[in-house]
């Protein structure tokens, strides 16, 4: 049985300009908008909430409340795989309706390399991380979800890259941060290459000692922070420096 839909606050085109209350935007409705394929009204929500919380805040809060629900009403019964299939494919179609602005500027920041390590499927986290990165002004080659620690290699070695966030969800897929991160550092052996790893699987407290990155990241709150730590200390060495351009060969072989 279909759930009711929360009550949506009134949209008069006229008066779109208007504040709405932070209170109007809750996880519930966000999820009920998610598992009923409306990405339109779903980025109406997200945007209104980013105007109030900023990006990396709305969606560690918002956001990542509403995918949570999504998940325990599935593994309760109460919707079923294909309400939280839709609810995943609806949240990247309304991601992209508020993507930052692009333009020249995006593609001169210091560069980031997002990455899911091989085996790991959720591309959701780099979706929202790469978003929040452009917002501070890097530029972002966001490589997707399982990816071969070879390929990762490769793309590192030809595109001169100032920071790698690798995403993993899984305890089980701690050997693949290892490879990941191996080839990372072996791709880079002429300059360190900071690498912070996010996902569900840094909620473990020991992984710092067993996995070679320089930060964990239990939230996009985090991730910016350390990621501005980043890019200060690449303006710092060079105030002139900038990414070097994408070798976009690459991104055509990588999936």
């Amino acid at each position: 049985m279909q759930e009711p839909m929360p009550n949506l606050p009134p949209v008069d085109p006229a008066r779109a300009a208007e504040p709405i209350a932070a209170a109007t935007f809750t996880p519930d409705l966000l999820a009920s908008l998610l598992a009923d394929g409306d990405d339109e009204l779903a980025a109406w929500t997200l945007r209104n909430a980013l105007a109030e919380q900023g990006r990396a805040v709305a969606f560690d809060g918002l956001l990542r409340d509403a995918m949570r629900l999504v998940g325990e009403r599935w593994s309760t019964g109460r919707w079923t795989v294909a309400e939280e299939h839709l609810a995943s494919l609806t949240l990247l179609r309304a991601l992209e309706r508020i993507r930052p602005p692009g333009g020249p500027e995006s593609r001169v920041g210091p560069l980031a390399v997002l990455a899911g390590v091989a085996g790991e499927h959720h591309g959701l986290g780099l979706a929202c991380l790469d978003q929040v990165l452009r917002d501070d002004g890097w530029s972002v080659a966001n490589l997707g979800p399982d990816l071969p620690p070879a390929d990762l290699a490769r793309f590192l070695a030809r595109n001169r890259a100032d920071l790698l966030a690798l995403s993993a969800s899984l305890p089980e897929r701690e050997p693949a941060i290892l490879d990941a991160v191996a080839a990372a550092r072996a791709a880079r052996a002429d300059r360190p290459l900071p690498i912070m790893l996010g996902g569900t699987i840094v909620a473990d407290p020991a992984l710092a000692a067993r996995v070679d990155v320089d930060f964990l990241a239990g939230s996009l709150v985090e991730a910016a922070h350390f990621a501005r730590t980043v890019a200060d200390a690449v303006l710092e060495r060079d105030p002139d420096e900038t990414a070097a351009e994408l070798d976009l060969s690459e991104l055509g072989s990588i999936g």
